[in-house]
């Protein structure tokens, strides 16, 4: 795809809604308009040598956007001299992560809800042959601070599109540590599955407010991971049902 062209702005931008390690997310107004939208300023000298990075994660917002209501919609995409700026929605709600903080853990009919959104906005990306490899509470926003807000989920910048004749052909080691799959620390080829992996991690997470594989103080995260070793405590899991605890031993499985 040809890069984003240099055009005068057509937004100004606000407050700042949260920061990177070479971008910070503004809130922005579209001067013409007055709608509001999430812009994401990238800095060009942050990113030298990396520019294909930032053309991969337009390229995969622009096969996606609008084509979920739970995927983040890619409204504009311009370029100054220094930075570069994605305008996205505004989601006002803040992250899940943060609401999975606030209650310590959900019940089990709201995370089965929650997860049935995630597992079908993931099986779309999927069918656009699109593996997203940073799925995290984190990375999903809630659209209002209603406790009935649409959630999305955002934050490409690590995903892929993949061949459709390759089940595994990724070996670039990506993502959060503790929602990495074990194909992806092993390095030996991973696609679409790594996602399911991490929403076993987001849907015990959303349980008992703990992520699996760190939920002994001094354990070894990564080897936790790579042997699939992990426990339902019953102090926190006595009252969830075999069934979700089947739901996430099936995602969690070690190949």
């Amino acid at each position: 795809m040809p890069a984003p062209v240099l055009a005068p702005c057509e937004y100004k931008t606000g407050k700042t809604l949260g920061q990177g390690s070479y971008a910070t997310v503004k809130e922005a107004i579209q001067i013409k308009t007055g709608e509001k939208f999430a812009v994401k300023v990238i800095s060009k000298r942050l990113m030298q040598g990396r520019e294909h990075m930032i053309l991969n994660e337009i390229d995969v917002l622009k096969r996606v956007s609008k084509g979920h209501s739970n995927i983040v919609t890619l409204h504009d995409y311009f370029e100054t001299p220094n930075n570069l700026y994605l305008v996205m929605d505004l989601c006002m709600g803040g992250e899940l992560f943060d609401r999975i903080v606030d209650k310590g853990s959900f019940y089990e009919e709201d995370a089965a809800e929650i997860v049935r959104v995630i597992v079908d906005a993931v099986a779309y990306l999927h069918d656009q042959n699109i593996v997203h490899r940073d799925i995290k509470p984190e990375n999903l926003l809630f659209k209002t601070r209603d406790k009935l807000s649409d959630l999305v989920i955002a934050d490409f910048g690590l995903s892929k599109m993949m061949d459709p004749e390759k089940f595994d052909g990724l070996m670039t080691t990506c993502g959060t540590p503790g929602y990495m799959a074990p194909e992806v620390i092993r390095k030996t080829g991973h696609g679409k599955p790594v996602d399911l992996w991490s929403i076993g991690v987001l849907a015990y997470f959303l349980l008992c407010g703990y992520t699996p594989f760190d939920a002994d103080p001094g354990a070894d995260e990564l080897h936790n991971i790579l042997t699939g070793t992990y426990a339902f405590n019953n102090e926190y899991w006595y009252d969830v049902s075999d069934t979700a605890k089947d739901f996430i031993r099936n995602l969690l499985l070690v190949d």
